[in-house]
Formats: structure tokens, sequence, C-alpha cells
């Protein structure tokens, strides 16, 4: 994880200065990467210039790649992200040394973009053709923010922002962008990911309008068939052995006897597989070193780190605790596993006699909301299933006055430029979180997890079906309508979730890593029908229907009771968000 900066224009290519949005957010690019940062100003060709920082959170090779990098023929790259698998995946050199090489080697940088697997945003100088081009891939996993002056005639891109540079837009997942530097303005064209729907020519109008820049739609990147595909009603074949398990008292017997049909486990057994591998590769690619060891060995000692380096952001759901029995397979056995929950105050009436009301017994009051509860109802089940295992459970508690503290002063930066009331609950709370500092549960000592790297659940919902609109969708509109929603909501993730939440958690100089995400998941998770993966009926209520997919896998990885939790959202189940308020306007407290 890194975090990169870039500003071209021509105001200063004679008299070289520090733009005015460098010095704004400088900070907020720097905590993203504290292993390493620097910067440099480039002469581009006879009308530009460009200013190039970098901060480094080492990640991948043997040794940490110094960003900028300029290669031997004037290239520059600044690059965020990993290349998780692929023909572009090696484990023994930086995975920046491996995007720079492909990229000098081959005519068609478009080509070489295509075929990295794994989540990140760029900025690339080629200096043979005279262009810059930027983007985010294919899901927009990272953060990349972008503004245009025209007046000044400059262009600005940066991984986050602050909120008193104005003018500031994310830039859209739906393609790769270049600006020709060879013309003497500032201009725009994208390479979409995929043929142009009515939602890219949406995204596109609405980005040049707020850029004033006519924006040049280029050959697609990935030749796919653009068929649709639709769902037709299913078949009464289709359904039923859904039908049949309805007669069921408990929810887990549902989950056993629908196990028991060929394709169902077929396909739980196909996804358990997938997700292991994405699990897998997010817990492998990283030095093996915990934020403490790390910054011995950059001073050049030896040691051998034996602490937590993996963090499972822990609601106690269906998502997180899934991660984290697989995370168990693949962590050394002598290292801890970070389960991290938080919470935060809420008003206690307390008794007056003190004697019977102790300070302890408050303290678990204000921060026993239904996230701790359940959280600790599926460390339990944990135990049971992975008695070998240390698990940290982190109960990270968050007073009125440090939630009000840190959202004025850091977070509505982070945030920016979203900024409504559902952003800035979700933000906080993940911002909260992300830090890790809080008491174990278990000895109920201070603790703030070393961990550099953080599994997040974000994607599940989405891909399988998790929210109470799937329901409301399905009854009203049917299969079809349902099948379509699913498609709309993945396509628009990156800019509802992701770049809030990758400025969010990077902040704590940590990495987001997002197993439900990973494309190979994504790829064959879509490829079923709607009811394949939920089945959000009123037979089939609230913690059964929904995400139906994932709960035979949870219940066949061991958990009986996590596996039939019903859905709560984040910001309610951590009591950060005030139900009354619409989620949907701007909030004041930004």
């Amino acid at each position: 994880m890194c975090g990169i900066f870039c500003h071209v224009s021509q105001n200063y290519k004679n008299n070289p200065q520090v733009p005015n949005e460098w010095d704004r957010c400088k900070d907020l690019i720097v905590a993203r990467g504290p292993d390493n940062f620097a910067e440099r100003i480039e002469r581009l060709n006879e009308d530009w210039c460009g200013h190039f920082a970098a901060s480094v959170l080492w990640m991948q090779g043997y040794n940490l790649n110094v960003q900028p990098v300029v290669d031997s023929f004037g290239n520059i790259l600044l690059w965020n992200g990993d290349v998780f698998s692929g023909t572009l995946a090696q484990d023994n050199i930086c995975d920046t040394d491996a995007i720079l090489n492909s990229l000098q080697s081959s005519s068609n940088v478009m080509s070489v973009f295509q075929e990295i697997q794994g989540p990140y945003s760029f900025i690339y100088f080629q200096k043979s053709n005279n262009c810059l081009y930027f983007g985010r891939d294919i899901i927009g996993r990272h953060s990349l923010l972008l503004k245009s002056n025209t007046d000044e005639n400059s262009l600005t891109l940066m991984s986050v922002a602050n909120k008193q540079i104005k003018g500031i837009v994310e830039v859209p997942a739906i393609g790769l962008f270049m600006m020709n530097l060879s013309n003497s303005r500032v201009n725009l064209a994208c390479y979409p990911w995929r043929e142009p729907d009515l939602r890219f020519t949406d995204v596109i109008e609405a980005l040049e309008t707020h850029l004033n820049v006519d924006i040049d739609i280029k050959e697609t990147i990935i030749d796919s068939d653009t068929t649709t595909n639709i769902h037709l009603h299913p078949s009464i074949k289709d359904l039923e052995c859904f039908e049949d398990s309805f007669h069921f008292e408990q929810s887990y017997q549902t989950l056993e006897y629908l196990l028991q049909n060929k394709d169902i486990h077929e396909r739980v057994t196909r996804l358990s597989q997938i997700l292991h591998k994405a699990v897998e590769v997010r817990i492998q690619k990283q030095p093996k070193l915990c934020k403490n060891c790390i910054k011995l060995v950059l001073n050049g000692e030896t040691v051998t780190c034996d602490h937590a380096k993996i963090g499972i952001l822990f609601s106690g759901g269906l998502d997180s605790a899934i991660l984290a029995l697989i995370a168990n397979t693949y962590v050394p056995q002598n290292e801890c596993i970070d389960l991290i929950n938080v919470a935060f105050e809420k008003s206690v009436k307390t008794s007056t006699n003190s004697s019977v009301y102790n300070e302890k017994q408050i303290v678990q009051d204000q921060y026993d909301v239904p996230d701790r509860k359940t959280g600790k109802q599926t460390f339990l089940e944990l135990l049971n299933i992975c008695p070998n295992r240390k698990w940290n459970f982190v109960e990270v508690n968050i007073t009125q006055s440090e939630l009000q503290k840190y959202r004025s002063s850091r977070i509505c930066h982070l945030l920016y430029p979203l900024c409504t009331i559902l952003d800035e609950s979700l933000g906080c709370a993940v911002w909260f979180a992300s830090r890790a500092t809080g008491i174990l549960s278990t000895s109920n000592r201070n603790y703030e997890s070393p961990c550099r790297v953080l599994l997040l659940g974000m994607g599940a919902d989405e891909l399988f079906g998790g929210y109470m609109r799937h329901r409301t969708i399905l009854k009203h509109k049917g299969w079809n309508a349902l099948a379509e929603e699913l498609s709309i909501e993945l396509a628009r993730i990156s800019e509802r979730n992701l770049g809030r939440d990758d400025r969010i958690v990077s902040d704590h100089g940590k990495q987001s890593r997002l197993p439900y995400l990973d494309e190979n998941v994504v790829d064959y998770v879509q490829q079923l029908k709607p009811w394949e993966r939920c089945y959000p009926t009123d037979k089939m209520p609230s913690g059964l229907g929904d995400k139906l997919l994932l709960r035979l896998l949870a219940y066949k990885l061991g958990f009986q009771n996590t596996a039939t939790f019903p859905k709560r959202a984040f910001q309610f189940g951590s009591r950060i968000a005030n139900s009354k308020e619409n989620a949907k306007d701007v909030s004041d407290r930004l």
C-alpha cells in the first residue's frame, strides 16, 4: 500500500514551486506509507512539469522499493497496489518492479494492466509517447482522486485529499485514463474496461461536467461477450430442493438438508476452494513482519517476528467469521490472529448503589452494543472449532468525545469528497476499528494490534444478496430484477464504498485486503443464478435466505450458530449511527 501524488502543470516549469494541493494533503499521503517517503520534480517536456511523490508501505518483495520509480528511459511510475495472481505475479521481486518491467517491454500500456489480478491505483508517465496514464483496477478497490484546474492548466492526482482542496472527484473505476502531454492544454481520454453502456455514459458525462474537460473515449480494454445474461424465472426443478427445506424448525437443519443436495454441495465446495485461495494469497504476500519489527529490519537489525501480522475487522457476523476461520489455515500456529471489534459509547442509567453497580460493569454496559454481543458469541464458537489457535479478541471502545475529536480533525478529510451521513458513520467505525487500539477481552489489558494487514468482508453483501432491499426487490419484481440489482450494486461498489474504505484504513499505515472481491471469487459468483446465491423469500427469513450460499459455506466449515446470524448493518451494530437520520443526507458534522 502506498500514498501517491502527482501534479502536472505549466505554471512552474521554469520556476518550480510546491503546489498548494501538496501542502494540504502531504501528511495524509505520508501516513499511508510509513516505511519510506520520496518526492521529485521532473521536466516532462517543453511544456509540462510534474511533481511526483509517494509514501511506501512495504508489502511485496525481499526489499523495500522506493517510489517514485524512474527507469533509464525516463518513464515514471507511482504504484499503489498488489499483484496477487495472474501472469505478472512473482514471489521474489516487488510487484512495482514487475509492473515497470512489463510496461517497458510492451508497446501497449493497456494490455499490461489487463493482465493484473489484484487491487491497485497507479500513475504512469510514458516518456516515449508523452502520455500520463492513471486509473484504478476494474473493481475499484484502491482510492485515486482527481482535480482539474483549467484556469491554471493543471491536473492533480492523489490517493487522499483534504476537504480544503475544492473540486476533488474520485477517479471512476470504469476504465483507465490518459492525458496527452503533447497538447498544450489539459485533456483526457478514457479506455473503458468493458463495452460502454448507459451507466458508463452517465459517469463520463458527470465527470466531464465536474472537471470542465471533454473526455475522448478510446477502444475497450477487455474484449468480452456483451450479450446480456438474461436470468429467466427459475424452473420447478431449480427450486424444488429449496421448497422441500421449509418444514424444518431450526435454520441449521435447513442448511444441513440443503448441503445434502449434490448441486448445492458442489457450489459450496467450489466457493470454499476459491475463497481459501483468495485468503491464502492475501496472508502470504507480505514481509512476515509486524509494524514494530519491520522498523527494526529497515534499520538494519535482524529479528524473528512471531507477533500478530493479520487482523480481521470482526463484528462477529457471517462475513468476518468465515474469513477468520479460513485465515486460521494459513497463519502459522505460533502467531496470534487479532479479531478487532469496535463499539461506540452509549448512555447507561446507573444505580445509586455504587457497591452493586461497579465501574467495570458500567464500562461493559456502555459498550454492550449488538456487534459486541455477536462478536463474543462468534469468538467462543471459533475457540471451540480452533482450540489450538491464540485469538486476540480486541475490544475497541470509543467515547463520544474521542469520536468528535477525530471526526472533525482527521476523518472528515479522509472521507472527502464523500460527505453523507452514511459515509460519516461507516467511515468513523472503520477508522477506529482499523486503528485497532483497545483491550483484550481475555485479560482486560490494554492492547494495540501490531498487524499491518487487515482482512475485511467488503463485497459479500453485494455478491451474495445480503441487503434487505434484495428481499424487497424479489418480492415485488421477481428474480430478473434481483439479478439486475446484484449486477448494478457490484458495478457501483467502487464509488459507494471501496475508495472511501481504502482511504480510511490506510491512514493507520495498514493495508485492507478484501478476499470476497478477489477476481476469481467475483467471476465465479457472478456466473451463478441469483437463486443459487441467495433465497430471500418469505419462507426463508433473515439469517437464512439472505446470503444463503455463504451461510451454507459457514455451516460446512463448522459454524452452527454464526451461520444463521441475521445481517446487521455495521453502523447500527456498532451503535455509531442514529437510525432516525437519513443516511443519504449531507452530514453537518464533517
